[in-house]
C-alpha cells in the first residue's frame, strides 16, 4: 500500500484578524449607541411640545366662546367640548402646569433637551424634576 499524505486544509482565521474584527465592531457600536441617545429625549419634547400649542388653541376657542371672553379656572373645563382629553407628559404622564389668571394665562410643561427650553419661565414651577433641564412655556398671545 501506498503512504498517502494527508493535505491538511488550514484556512480560517487568525488571532490578529479576529481581534481587529471585533475591535471595529465595539467602536461602531459604541459610536451608534452614543449617536441615539438624545432621539428619544428629542422626541418627548417634541410630543411636549405638541401638547401645549394644542392646549393653548383650546384655550382660545373656550375664550372666544363664553360670555366675558376669559379663561377657564381650570384646564379641566375644556375637556370634552374644546379638547378630547387633557394631553399627559409623555414620561411621568402626570399633566402639564396650568396658571390662569382672568384675561391671561401660562402653561408649562418640563423638557429634557437643553434646545426645547423656553428663556422666559416666569409661571412655571420654579423645581425641576431630576433629568429634566427646564421648561417650555406659552402664554395667551
Amino acid at each position: 500500500m501506498k503512504n498517502k499524505k494527508i493535505k491538511l486544509n488550514k484556512s480560517g482565521f487568525t488571532l490578529i484578524e479576529l481581534i481587529v474584527s471585533i475591535t471595529i465592531i465595539a467602536v461602531m457600536t459604541v459610536v451608534a449607541a452614543v449617536s441615539f441617545t438624545g432621539v428619544g429625549k428629542k422626541a418627548r419634547d417634541g410630543r411636549r411640545i405638541a401638547d401645549l400649542q394644542k392646549t393653548g388653541i383650546a384655550l382660545e376657542i373656550f375664550k372666544q366662546q363664553n360670555v366675558g371672553g376669559s379663561y377657564p379656572s381650570s384646564i379641566d373645563s375644556l375637556v370634552p367640548n374644546y379638547i378630547q382629553s387633557l394631553p399627559k407628559d409623555p414620561k411621568t404622564g402626570s399633566n402639564y402646569s396650568y396658571l390662569p389668571s382672568g384675561y391671561t394665562y401660562v402653561a408649562c410643561a418640563t423638557v429634557e433637551d437643553i434646545g426645547s427650553t423656553s428663556t422666559n419661565t416666569v409661571g412655571c414651577s420654579p423645581a425641576l424634576p431630576v433629568g429634566y433641564v427646564g421648561y417650555y412655556k406659552i402664554v395667551n398671545p
